[in-house]
């Protein structure tokens, strides 16, 4: 927020995201990732910002199209609060508007929460601003809480395939990935940019 412009502002996002990979010194705890975790980087940029990996399965935007599929096989068969909370916890982190959003206030306790995101710039896939995470974070209190009973449908009804998203753990290792960044963000008041990659 401190940018002096729009423009600034993403440039200085931008570079933020490209330094993990440009400058390995500026990210000393480093290491190879194996699951989900977070990287701070060292002063002068400590403090302002902090980038999540979310390991083998979600640093893809094919693990989203493939948890979306899944999803779109499953809705159906869960509870409608359930299914309300996650479809609007997933619709703007995977796409930024679902065809079946249109009933979004007729589908249970979930619709009052709402979240419209600006456009993201063209190479990220999310551009969040700090006052829709918090919205974000009231819908992943209800989806955390409720995760374990998308097991059976999801076990019951979403297809193999060739994915890393190829079982319920995965599906819901995602989705923890995505509270995880939404809880961090908001407890620091911070906005989430999603890189494409």
């Amino acid at each position: 927020m401190a940018a002096p412009s729009d423009d600034r502002r993403y440039e200085m996002l931008h570079d933020a995201g490209l330094s993990v990979d440009d400058d390995e010194d500026a990210w000393q705890d480093r290491s190879p990732s194996t699951g989900p975790q977070w990287f701070w980087p060292s002063p002068p940029a400590d403090g302002w910002f902090g980038k999540f990996d979310f390991g083998a399965v979600g640093f893809s935007y094919k693990d989203h199209f493939a948890a979306g599929e899944h999803w779109e096989a499953i809705r159906a068969f869960v509870a409608p609060a359930v299914r309300s909370a996650v479809d609007r916890f997933i619709d703007p982190l995977f796409w930024g508007g679902l065809e079946y959003m249109a009933d979004r206030d007729n589908e249970g306790a979930a619709a009052h929460v709402s979240v419209v995101l600006p456009p993201a710039p063209s190479d990220h896939l999310l551009w969040c601003p700090p006052a829709a995470v918090s919205s974000l974070k009231l819908l992943w209190e209800l989806v955390g809480a409720e995760l374990e009973a998308l097991r059976e449908p999801f076990e019951r009804y979403a297809q193999a395939d060739s994915s890393r998203i190829s079982g319920f753990d995965a599906f819901a290792g995602l989705l923890r990935g995505w509270g995880d960044v939404i809880v961090q963000a908001q407890q620091r008041g911070w906005g989430v940019v999603g890189i494409r990659c």
